[in-house]
């Protein structure tokens, strides 16, 4: 009895140190990153194209994400681009949202675009496509807004080097704790405190 109350009690700190993030909080000039950006950008591999993903096209696609988790982006009032390859499979995807429209982790007013997610599936990596939807992304988005922000995982490095390369630079390091729920079948998630971006 004693063990199966220690395992669980150990179950219980396991899951509240996962609950606890660590982010940096990163911001940039959308004209700078830009301009940088593109003296740097390479062709999507062959087979590959960029599309704009929606909860109406959503089903054309194969993916090893969870879909509905990658489109909270463009139900919270932003945008979701991916890349697809020649067998309709999604291999890279990143979403952001515009300023006063509800973010993922944060609440965005000190910028006007928070850029929230970038992930590219690990064989199609080191090819450019990280920096292909960043640019396309802010392209699209920020026609007239300025300032961009993110946040990143300090043990995400490559990213942080990336971001630093296009003009991105660290501003302070945010923790909370977080809890992710579904409800009505989307991802909703509650932040301690709520930091205000």
């Amino acid at each position: 009895m004693v063990a199966k109350n220690k395992i669980i009690n150990m179950k219980i700190i396991n899951r509240l140190k996962q609950a606890i993030r660590d982010f940096y909080v990163l911001y940039a000039d959308s004209t700078e990153l830009l301009e940088k950006a593109e003296k740097l950008l390479r062709p999507l591999p062959k087979g590959c194209e960029l599309v704009k993903l929606t909860y109406d096209n959503k089903d054309c696609y194969k993916c090893q994400w969870n879909v509905n988790q990658i489109l909270e982006g463009d139900r919270r009032g932003g945008q979701v681009l991916a890349i697809v390859n020649e067998n309709n499979e999604i291999i890279a995807y990143h979403y952001g949202v515009c300023r006063d429209n509800r973010s993922m982790f944060f609440k965005v007013k000190n910028c006007d675009f928070e850029h929230i997610e970038l992930l590219v599936n690990e064989e199609y990596r080191r090819n450019g496509i990280a920096l292909f939807l960043l640019y396309h992304m802010v392209k699209s988005m920020c026609p007239h807004n300025k300032k961009l922000s993110t946040c990143i995982k300090p043990d995400n490095i490559p990213s942080i080097k990336l971001h630093e390369l296009i003009g991105f630079k660290i501003s302070h390091r945010v923790k909370f704790f977080h809890m992710a729920r579904i409800i009505n079948g989307h991802y909703v998630y509650f932040n301690f405190p709520h930091y205000k971006i």
